[in-house]
Parts: structure tokens; sequence; C-alpha cells
């Protein structure tokens, strides 16, 4: 992964905007401006207390800081340059004094640099939340640290407005959560598409979307919902139920989606909740409104702050997981590779000097006078039959056929050697629209069947096996179907009153097949039985 440099030689553009980002000089300032102005409309539309002029959720600082976060820092002087007359346009707009406009701006730029500033170099993304330390490290940067310094003069915007000096930790208070609360809630949602390739996002399923769809609009129904009940006497008398009712949905959603689907989650769930409490419906309406806001404020911090450690965490052991798969894969190559480099010694040197060693045998036999010695009659019969033993060791660890005429002919010379070796007689059905597949593709069915049949010829007692490989369908998708099933009596299991069948734990071999499969977007089904047991592996076509 390209870690992030500060120095102005390096590439500053994290991979998933990288073909996004404007490359034109003025483009991306101009970008940002337009984003920061609709942002700080946004804000003023979910609910602005009029009277202060003053927004419990300001997306512009978010804005601003993304953009620095995708700039040189030897350029961020553009980017704060650019958004000033967005800024002014915006709170022009709700009639906001000159004084207060610019302390305003002062204190947001200030914030949107602390935070790119720290964040790049504490967490060294991009990604930026990929990890539980990098997400602790952006809600203690992004959501502590430096909106508390900012606040110090955010709270200056009201005193310059006429505000009383007396007042000044009730402005700090309500300028340091506005900013931790578009930390917590947009900030992600950035930060973790920031992280994604745009290709990434064509290849997402189907289904996928969908449920994330779903998840969303469930989110909006319940949150609005629970808080139009949010004035009445039942929801009153459950009050914990009401406030956490959105909880599940978006504990689901970080658990499905990692930290873009907990980010979103939260986003949706923010926007939602506030939208109703600023307009008389909700929970937080029993003070006046800075309070209500205030505790609006800590109750949705609060609930995401645990919600983004979550998905964070999720994202940490699916990356683990793809390392610790991406080691079994080059683990599985490096010894396909060692059997290749064995198979062809074993053919090339050993095979050809024992060849070398039957002729001189003959010659031997040709230079002793009468009928040859018993002796040299054994020795001519030990090495062919090492020779024998050779080609078939050479073939087990890797056929040659497989690389030359295909899996079909492969298979065909694997099941005449068995059967001439353990007398095992398999049936091979091979359909006729199954061609030449992927070399990666054949050679892990190949394995698949090796480990099959070697399992059939320990464990079984039958002496019977059908291989079949076909086209088909599996789980939706159109592929390669192969079977395995023997005829012994199978592995023991245990039968329950409704029949169920209890699958007895996975060997290794059951485990390497199931890996080699995976590696190539494949998967493995293995179904027990008194009778038989059959090995099904299905490889779907590749685009």
């Amino acid at each position: 992964m390209t870690q992030w440099s500060t120095s102005s030689q390096a590439d500053p553009h994290p991979i998933g905007l990288r073909s996004l980002w404007p490359k034109a000089a003025f483009a991306a300032p101009l970008l940002v401006a337009v984003a920061y102005y609709l942002g700080a409309e946004a804000a003023f539309y979910i609910g602005t207390l009029s009277d202060r002029i003053f927004a419990p959720f300001w997306p512009p600082n978010v804005v601003l800081f993304c953009a620095l976060l995708l700039s040189e820092e030897r350029r961020w002087w553009v980017f704060i340059a650019a958004a000033f007359p967005a800024h002014v346009v915006a709170e022009l707009g709700v009639g906001m004094p000159a004084g207060q406009l610019f302390v305003a701006f002062a204190t947001n730029s200030m914030v949107a640099a602390l935070n790119a500033f720290a964040l790049r170099r504490l967490v060294k993304g991009p990604p930026w939340l990929a990890d539980l330390r990098s997400a602790s490290l952006f809600i203690l940067i992004t959501a502590g640290i430096s909106p508390a310094v900012s606040a110090l003069g955010g709270a200056f915007v009201q005193i310059t407005g006429g505000g009383a000096f007396d007042n000044y930790w009730r402005f700090w208070t309500d300028w340091y959560f506005s900013n931790v609360l578009t930390s917590l809630t947009l900030g992600p949602v950035l930060l973790a598409w920031m992280d994604t390739h745009p290709k990434a996002l064509a290849e997402v399923p189907r289904h996928r979307i969908i449920e994330a769809v779903l998840i969303a609009i469930a989110l909006v129904i319940v949150c609005t919902t629970v808080f139009d009940l949010g004035a009445s006497t039942l929801a009153r008398g459950f009050l914990p139920v009401v406030l956490y009712s959105p909880l599940p949905l978006a504990l689901w959603a970080a658990l499905r989606f990692g930290t873009k689907g907990a980010s979103g989650a939260i986003l949706v769930l923010t926007v939602s909740v506030m939208w109703c409490s600023l307009r008389g419906h909700g929970l937080f309406l029993s003070a006046d409104p800075e309070t209500n806001v205030l505790e609006l404020q800590l109750f949705l911090a609060g609930l995401a702050i645990p919600v983004l450690l979550l998905g964070a965490a999720i994202e940490e052991l699916r990356q683990a997981e793809r390392t610790t798969r991406g080691l079994a894969g080059s683990v599985l190559r490096a010894q396909d590779e060692e059997r290749r480099r064995i198979a062809r010694e074993l053919h090339d040197s050993t095979g050809q000097n024992l060849i070398a060693a039957s002729m001189l045998v003959d010659r031997l036999r040709k230079t002793v006078p009468g009928p040859a010695p018993a002796t040299v009659d054994q020795l001519d019969k030990s090495i062919h039959q090492m020779i024998d033993e050779v080609r078939t060791v050479s073939y087990v660890l890797h056929p040659p056929l497989l690389d030359e005429s295909g899996l079909k002919d492969a298979l065909r010379v694997y099941v005449e050697g068995l059967y001439q070796r353990a007398g095992l007689t398999i049936h091979l059905d091979v359909a006729s629209d199954v061609g030449r597949l992927p070399a990666d593709v054949e050679l892990a069915l190949f394995r698949v069947v090796q480990e099959a049949v070697t399992n059939v010829s320990r464990h079984s007692s039958g002496t019977f096996a059908r291989i079949r490989l076909a086209r088909g369908t599996g789980r939706g998708k159109r592929g390669v179907i192969l079977t395995v099933e023997d005829a012994g009596k199978g592995p023991a299991v245990d039968r329950g009153p409704a029949f169920a069948r209890t699958k007895p734990s996975d060997g290794v071999g059951l485990a390497s097949m199931r890996e080699r499969l995976s590696q190539i977007g494949g998967w493995l089904d293995v179904d027990f039985d008194v009778a038989k047991t059959t090995v099904t592996a299905f490889v779907p076509d590749r685009p």
C-alpha cells in the first residue's frame, strides 16, 4: 500500500480519487469553493438557530479539510483562499455581520488545517480509516484536539455578534460540538470513499447495493418514526428503547460494510434525527434551543464513536483475512512451482539416468558368456521398476499433459494410472462443452481430483468412484462443476430425528481444496453420507 509523504515531490492524491481529482491548476480550488458553499447551504437547510446564526452541523469545514488532505501543503493557501468567497456569499445570505464572518472563516480554516496536518503525520494514509488505530487517531484528532483548540477562537463568533463574554465557555461548547458532530458523521464518509477506486464501485455486486440502500431507507424510516413519537407519553415511558432503536441498523451496516457502512449509517442517522429535532419533533425539546441542540449533539456523537470504531475493527479484520488469503495463495503457488520443478528434474534427470543404467545392464548381459546370471536379470527388473515409479511420481507431482493438452487428457491418464497401481475403478465423464480452461483453473481442479481420490482410497472401503466435469449453474453463476463421488461407506455421521447430518471436521485435505478454489473465485461443497461422499467444486466463468 502506498504510504503518504508530505514531500512536495510525492503524489499526494489517494488512490481512490486520483483519477477524479481535477488536474488543472484552478479546477480543484473552484470545485472546493462550490462544495464549501453547498455544504453551508445544506447546514442552513437542515437547521440553524436563527437568533445566533449558528449551525449545529457544519459540513464546509470537512469539505476544506478533505481538500487539504488531497493537496500538497504548499498549495493549501490556494484552497483556503478559494473557500473564502464561498464562505462570504453563504454567510451574507443569512445576514451574518462582517466581523463575525471573518472570525468564523478564520476558525473554520484553522480547524481544517489542524485536522489535515495532524492526520497526515500521525495516520500516514491513505487509507485513513483502515484499522482501529487509524480510526482512533482520527476521532482523537478531528473530534478531540483540533476542534477543542480551534473553539478557543470559534467562541468569539457569537461574542462579536453581541454575545456576552460571560457566556464564553457556552459559546466554546457550541462551536466545539458543531465541528465534532460534522467530523464524526460527514468526515468518515468522505475519507472512506476517498480510499475507494472508482473501478471498484463498478464491481460491487447488485445485491450488496440493494442491501445498502435498504439499510439507509430503514434508518430514515426508523429515525423519523421514533422522533415523531418522541413527544408522546408512550415514547417517554420507553425512552431508552426509543433512543437506541436505530442502533441495530447502524451495527448491521458496520458489520456488513465496514468503515463505509458505519460512516454512511451514522450520516443518514444524524441528518434524519437532526431534521426532525430542529423542526419540533423529537426527544430533545424540554429546555431552551441551545440546550436541546447540545443534547442532540452529545447523543449523536456518543452513538457515532463506537459504531465508527466497530466499522474500523471490521475493516481491519477483513484486511487481515485478505492478507492471510494472499499469503495462502503465495504458498500454494510456490508449492505448485516446486512440484513442477521436482517433476521436471525426476523426468529429465533421474529418469534419464535410470534409462542409461538399463542400457548398461543390456550391454553387461551381452558381455557375459553364456546365460546371464540371475543377479543381472534382477538388477534389470529393479531398474525398470524404478523407472515406472519415477514416471508415476513425476506425473502425480505435475502431469505434463495438464500444460500440453488440458485437464481432460490429464485426468484420463491419471485415472488409468490409478487403476493399474491401486485397482481403483474410476468412471470419468467430461462433458463435450468443457474445453480448455485457464491454466490456474485446470491446475486447481486437477488438485481437487487428486485430493478427493486420495481420500477415497484411504478412507473408503469401496473400489469405485465417479468423476464428472461439466458446465452448469451454481449460486446464480455460470461456470464449471466438478463432482467426485465414491461408492464406499463414507465417514461416520450422526443422524438426528429429522435426518439432519453432522459434517465431520475438515481435515488438511479439504482445507487445501477449499483454499485452492477460493483463490480462483470458486467454492467447495462436501456432502457426507453413510453410503457415499460427494465432493463438488464450482468455478465461475471469468468475464
